[in-house]
């Protein structure tokens, strides 16, 4: 009892009545503390364990249509595993494209709210993509995206643009037959496409607008495609 003691302070050593509280209270204050710990023992093996969760990726705030994702947008969250998001993407397959409808600070992210950014390989920055209608149908089927094309107001008789790529021609689909002596075949235009998409600068595109404006206007004239021999 002696060497007990010895490991005590020195307060709590002796026979002296309060030295005998001291440790009387000393043994109740660990006994507490000692039945506390086998409560949150038992409470802890008793418990049910959590249910499962699933990573759901979230708009790390307000997002507005066109707006390009970057990670710094987005966040993960946990959700119950019922709880399943159609067309959930994750952080890296999300990173980079374009919101379609808004999308609320920590609501999912899915494939039905955003689409792929547009890409137009080789163009330089700055330059805008804009549609020339055209009813020239031979020329049609021969073009192909990166051609290049002159354009010609019809009505000034002047050169809009020199040599301009053609990045695509909407409603052309698959490859026409070879034209006799064309040595070239084209996208199969039998179907809807009447203009062509291509690359100009923001002047020139002012000026085919003006002269497709005037067009339809009816004061005569538009814009003519006229694609470059060595294209």
């Amino acid at each position: 009892m002696r060497r007990a003691q010895a490991l005590l302070p020195r307060s709590w050593q002796g026979d002296s009545r309060e030295a005998r509280w001291r440790r009387s209270r000393g043994r109740r204050l660990l006994a507490g503390l000692l039945g506390g710990c086998a409560v949150l023992a038992v409470v802890g093996a008793v418990r049910p364990a959590d249910p499962p969760t699933h990573a759901v990726t979230v708009a790390a705030h307000d997002l507005h249509a066109g707006d390009r994702l970057a990670a710094t947008d987005l966040r993960q969250v946990r959700w119950a595993a019922g709880d399943r998001v159609p067309g959930q993407l994750d952080p890296a397959a999300a990173t980079g494209k374009v919101v379609t409808a808004a999308i609320r600070s920590g609501e999912p992210v899915t494939s039905a709210r955003v689409r792929g950014a547009r890409s137009w390989p080789g163009l330089s920055a700055g330059a805008l993509v804009v549609g020339v209608p055209s009813t020239d149908r031979v020329l049609l089927r021969v073009l192909q995206p990166g051609d290049r094309v002159d354009l010609i107001d019809t009505g000034k008789a002047r050169t809009l643009a020199t040599s301009v790529p053609v990045v695509a021609i909407p409603g052309a689909t698959g490859a026409a037959p070879e034209l006799g002596g064309a040595g070239r075949s084209g996208p199969d235009v039998s179907g809807d496409a009447s203009a062509v998409l291509v690359a100009v600068t923001p002047a020139q595109a002012a000026a085919i607008g003006s002269a497709n404006n005037a067009r339809a206007g009816g004061l005569g004239g538009g814009t003519q495609l006229a694609l470059r021999a060595d294209a």
